[in-house]
């Protein structure tokens, strides 16, 4: 009993998330690519006007050398925080990928022994991977076939 339950803690733990590299880098991509389109455009919006409106009245009070410092430090803080927001959204984003990513993986290595006759195993998910539908209807059909098989 205590092994079994060794094992199904060994099945849950995740020891690679990135499984399928090309599938959930471009998963990576495309969530990036939609984070960065909206801050850029809601960044940029908010940044110009502000700037618009504060780059008058500061310039009436700050001469004009202390005012580009201000404007440059404020750029490079931007450019850190989007650095860093970057890097938690990648890492989001590989382990949201991995939820998908390693359920396929799953299923087509199970499909090529489905392929090659072994009808005795099944698709097993872990708790939080997505696309179980999917695997419960893979289970379905292969229990089918095995039962087409015997009689």
């Amino acid at each position: 009993m205590e092994r079994k339950v060794k094992m199904e803690k060994a099945f849950r733990r995740r020891r690679h998330y990135l499984i399928k590299k090309k599938f959930q880098l471009k998963y990576v991509g495309v969530i990036l690519g939609v984070m960065f389109l909206g801050a850029l455009i809601s960044g940029y919006t908010i940044y110009y006007n502000a700037w618009l409106l504060l780059g008058e009245k500061l310039a009436n009070v700050y001469p004009q050398g202390r005012l580009l410092h201000i404007f440059r430090s404020v750029n490079i803080r931007l450019a850190l925080n989007l650095f860093f927001v970057s890097i938690f959204c990648i890492g989001i984003a590989i382990f949201t990928s991995h939820k998908v990513a390693g359920p396929i993986y799953r299923m087509t290595k199970f499909l090529g022994n489905v392929t090659s006759g072994d009808y005795s195993q099944r698709i097993r998910l872990r708790k939080h991977d997505d696309l179980k539908g999917l695997a419960e209807a893979i289970n379905g059909l292969v229990d089918k076939l095995e039962r087409e098989k015997k009689s």
